[in-house]
């Protein structure tokens, strides 16, 4: 892995709890000691061991739960089997089993049904260190710990700031999250579903065991996660089964005030899957016949729509995410946030200023049904975001009127940014700031496309960027916490390599990064973002509506006059398959 940049600790070390070294060379308080540990760790299931850059431990494909595979398909996880000679965990693990986005299949990405593996990157000496638990995004039907490209390898935060980081794979799609009745009736707590959320939550407790042995202290873990993986974040934060298994948490790009779907109603789309798959009158049985199915069958089944259903089909496609089950979670989010009932812990909060740009260029660029927006079917769009209510969608089109935008596809555009991401994430935080610290941020930086123009060089993504810009799009902040900008390179002795470079020293992009993960690390380490000669972060008040802007420079602003009162009295987080 090549890199332009190498940046030590000293620029957070003041600021953060154990940063892994103390000045008498013993173990100060929260300090860590400035020994190495070994490279080999000894974890509850086994000894594991990874491999060692530019004083990073790093760790791949460690074991948090045993494969769910056979009569584990469709399960809660249970612990792996343990092991004696030691593990090496060198290499990037499986991805869990997805279908391609868009019919486009990522190089690199290597996908099993084995795949609940998890990451650790810890500094090479100190204890006690702040602990951050990646969740990855992906809508529930894509993505995995550690991107095929490297790009969110947890190294580069553990050089900078000296936490230590760790990230997972979770079942997807309909593996992860398929609701039925008999499932429901083998269960024990008579539920099914979210069983991805629970491969999360037993990561968490797989941290809170074992995090010890490499450097990090279990009683100060943050987790968090941008898109799919905010919304597993603020899942956890309401969930009873991960109380006490993190401390702070950060979420991006992702927020849990649309209603959740019923059992009842995900138990009907299970059974559509059953229906799909013939086994609904299988001699065997239905599950059995479910579980005898090839993983790629499962996922024909019953398929999400195509980019998160940012297309123009008529073809309704299944949803699959977290379910209302009454056991991983007992109420709606919405309502736990305001009433106080939820894992009460420190909160970041924020968004991209331009979110669902992304999605409808890449809505555009889709072969098979690509999105048009005109004048004539912009209210028709409009209503697609908000449940089919072609009334609201009349009177949102008045409120974004198409003379206000330089094409109608950017006015749907800024429509479906606030409809699914800002205007529900402003009013989960001005819930949470009710009962705990919690700062809002929304990301402005409109330069960030190295993610997009790689995937374009790499032949990806066929297609160029689009010419209304994609400014701060859906994911554009994510290098600026993990700290590599993916650039495809050539290394002619050996073909074709993909080459992360650390962002350029004296840059806007490298201030943003500093900036960005600063007060990331600083929140994970102490609860409090702020540190002296960085801007001040205002907690989050509803009153002054104040937000960190996170651009280049870093300034505070307030959103009081944007369109997100409009929706404030509407009702327009429908469940996204319907309600019982």
């Amino acid at each position: 892995m090549h890199r332009r940049l190498i940046l030590g600790c000293g620029l957070f070390c003041a600021a953060l709890a154990g940063c892994g070294s103390s000045s008498d060379g013993g173990t100060g308080e929260g300090g860590g000691a400035l020994g190495n540990r070994a490279l080999a760790v000894q974890t509850d299931s086994g000894p594991v061991e990874g491999f060692e850059d530019d004083g990073v431990y790093s760790y791949r494909g460690i074991p948090y739960a045993a494969p769910p595979l056979g009569e584990l398909r469709w399960k809660p996880p249970i612990d792996p089997a343990s092991w004696t000679d030691t593990l090496v965990t060198t290499e990037r693990p499986n991805g869990c089993v997805q279908a391609p986005f868009n019919g486009l299949q990522i190089p690199g990405f290597i996908a099993s049904e084995d795949c609940l593996y998890l990451n650790v990157d810890t500094p090479a000496g100190g204890s006690g260190l702040p602990v951050m638990v990646w969740i990855h995004g992906g809508g529930f039907t894509l993505g995995e710990g550690v991107q095929a490209d490297g790009g969110t390898a947890g190294d580069v935060i553990v050089r900078q700031t000296g936490a230590v980081v760790v990230s997972m794979n979770y079942r997807l799609g309909q593996l992860g999250f398929l609701a039925h009745a008999e499932l429901s009736a083998e269960s024990a707590n008579d539920t099914s579903g979210n069983y991805g959320l629970m491969d999360q939550t037993a990561a968490l407790e797989w941290v809170r065991d074992n995090i010890a042995a490499f450097g990090g202290d279990p009683d100060n873990v943050t987790i968090f996660g941008e898109s799919a993986g905010a919304f597993s974040v603020c899942g956890h934060l309401v969930s009873p089964r991960s109380t006490g298994l993190f401390h702070k948490a950060i979420l991006q790009s992702g927020s849990c005030e649309r209603p959740w779907p019923t059992l009842a109603v995900a138990e009907a789309q299970g059974g559509l899957v059953a229906e799909a798959l013939g086994c609904s009158d299988a001699s065997e049985g239905e599950l059995a016949c479910m579980r005898g199915k090839g993983d790629a069958d499962v996922l024909a089944a019953v398929a999400p729509a195509p980019n998160f259903g940012f297309n123009p089909s008529d073809e309704e496609g299944g949803s699959w995410g977290p379910i209302l089950d009454g056991v991983f979670f007992t109420e709606q989010a919405s309502d736990s946030f305001e009433s106080g009932n939820f894992n009460q812990v420190p909160i970041i909060l924020g968004f991209t200023r331009d979110e669902a740009r992304l999605f409808v260029w890449l809505g555009e660029i889709e072969e098979s049904a690509p999105l048009v927006v005109t004048a004539e079917n912009y209210e028709a769009q409009i209503a697609r975001l908000v449940g089919g209510d072609l009334s609201l969608a009349v009177e949102a089109a008045a409120e974004y009127p198409l003379r206000d935008f330089s094409d109608p596809i950017v006015a749907l555009a800024e429509v479906a940014t606030d409809v699914i991401f800002r205007c529900p994430g402003k009013q989960e935080v001005a819930k949470l700031a009710k009962h705990v610290p919690a700062y809002l941020y929304q990301f402005e930086y409109p330069n960030g496309r190295s993610q997009l123009e790689l995937a374009i060089q790499f032949n990806i993504l066929d297609a160029g960027l689009p010419s209304y810009g994609l400014d701060a799009f859906h994911a554009a902040d994510v290098p600026y916490v993990f700290g590599y900008s993916p650039i495809l390179g050539f290394d002619l002795s050996d073909g074709l390599e993909l080459i992360l470079n650390e962002w350029d020293a004296d840059t806007a992009d490298q201030r943003l990064w500093l900036s960005m993960l600063g007060y990331f690390a600083r929140f994970a380490a102490t609860g409090d973002p702020n540190a002296e000669g960085a801007t001040q972060w205002p907690s989050y008040d509803a009153a002054s509506d104040q937000h960190l802007i996170l651009n280049d420079p870093v300034s505070v602003g307030s959103n009081a006059a944007d369109r997100c009162s409009f929706w404030a009295d509407k009702d327009y987080l429908a469940p996204e398959i319907g309600t019982d």
